[in-house]
């Protein structure tokens, strides 16, 4: 990561902890660790390891990749129980009829889909 991938990463830790009504030594017993760490996180001077990340993103509600800073939107975390469920219904589907759903999704929701560079979509 460059030293401005850092400095965003450190930025959006702050702003997540302090909506989140957390201090830092609040933060850190949290994530089972000590209050430096955090303030180290929060000034840029360490990134936080993966998993420590993705703790981060489960008491903020904000997705990993706003906390890395691959996406501006902090509330674009899926719902893993929705997923699950997606997940389960797939496997009980032929594949034409995952394809069918797949197609009536992206005809009924079309600018969350708008952004996909899938060929596929051309004969629909």
């Amino acid at each position: 990561m460059t030293k401005f991938d850092n400095l965003l990463v450190a930025e959006r830790i702050k702003i997540c902890r302090k909506n989140s009504g957390y201090s830092q030594e609040e933060l850190a017993n949290l994530l089972g660790m000590k209050r430096t760490n955090i303030a180290n996180y929060e000034a840029g001077r360490i990134i936080p390891p993966g998993n420590i990340i993705v703790a981060m993103s489960d008491i903020f509600g904000v997705s990993t990749d706003y906390l890395l800073g691959l996406s501006e939107s902090f509330n674009d975390k899926v719902d893993s129980e929705e997923l699950k469920v997606i997940q389960r219904a797939k496997t009980k589907m032929s594949d034409d009829d995952w394809e069918r759903a797949m197609k009536i999704l992206k005809l009924s929701f079309v600018e969350a889909f708008d952004d996909e560079d899938d060929d596929e979509d051309e004969d629909i």
